[in-house]
């Protein structure tokens, strides 16, 4: 008798490896042609890009798609600020030649949700170095990856002063997270009632403002976890929060984790200045 499921699939990509770059504002992208496609998100700062004729600034909370047989490369040296994921992977020729398509993704791109995206990230560095023979796992991660980029496409793409007025608060809350914000707070910068506000940001993000702004700092939290010695308690201040108990609850209701936890689950590689702090 058979005990178990057995699923097999012809999946359209191939991961290849990803990281994590602190710049620290020295250096700029290498000028280089690849055989690969490779992602780049941008988690703070500015990232000048060229790829052949075309110019790109991705921005804190964008990705880029760069194209194999390309040629492409630094525009400018990194902002003292910047810090960027990448992904290097490959299309199954198979894939293309039997399959259909699926999705189609601009190049540059704006996440609705950089928060889930980033833990995408996360999850698939986190992995690479024990899936190394077997690497189904981060191909369904890269797979998730690009989905994520293709749900993105949705809010940039419909009209409306409904849409651009949710736009406004979701590049508020990105650019303003640790000022006191509320939705009477936002809806008195944006000119407009809370009600009206809180109702049109979640028929077109799908969330509400509160569950928004907490991300947005605990998405704060999560880095300053991984990049920094900073005390939970440092942190939570850093991130708006005064009250340390409160963000712990709050850090456990989003992560599913404490932010103890967090930071050994991914602190896997730590910088020469943290060595033996």
């Amino acid at each position: 008798m058979e005990h178990f499921l057995h699923l097999k699939a012809l999946l359209p990509v191939q991961a290849l490896n990803a990281g994590y770059l602190v710049t620290k504002g020295r250096g700029r992208h290498v000028e280089r042609t690849m055989d690969t496609f490779e992602i780049i998100y941008v988690n703070s700062g500015t990232l000048g890009i060229f790829e052949e004729d075309v110019e790109y600034d991705v921005e804190k909370g964008e990705a880029l798609i760069l194209f194999p047989g390309r040629h492409h490369g630094g525009t400018r040296d990194f902002d003292e600020d910047l810090t960027f994921y990448w992904l290097h992977f490959t299309i199954e020729e198979e894939a293309l030649r039997m399959g259909s398509d699926i999705m189609a993704l601009p190049q540059l791109i704006r996440l609705a949700k950089p928060e889930a995206f980033e833990e995408l990230f996360r999850r698939f560095i986190r992995r690479q170095n024990v899936c190394r023979d077997d690497k189904t796992f981060l191909n369904l991660v890269l797979l998730e990856l690009l989905c994520e980029l293709s749900d993105s496409l949705s809010p940039l793409e419909v009209s409306g002063q409904k849409v651009y007025l949710a736009n406004q608060a979701a590049r508020y809350i990105r650019e303003h997270w640790k000022e006191p914000l509320s939705a009477s707070f936002l809806a008195d910068r944006l000119e407009c009632s809370p009600d009206h506000l809180g109702r049109v940001y979640h028929a077109v993000y799908g969330r509400n403002l509160t569950d928004a702004i907490h991300e947005a700092r605990i998405n704060r939290a999560c880095r300053l976890l991984i990049e920094t010695n900073l005390t939970g308690s440092e942190i939570a201040y850093e991130c708006g929060y005064t009250d340390v108990d409160y963000f712990r609850r709050l850090f456990k209701k989003y992560m599913g984790i404490t932010a103890k936890e967090y930071r050994q689950a991914y602190c896997l590689v730590l910088p020469e200045d943290r060595v033996g702090k």
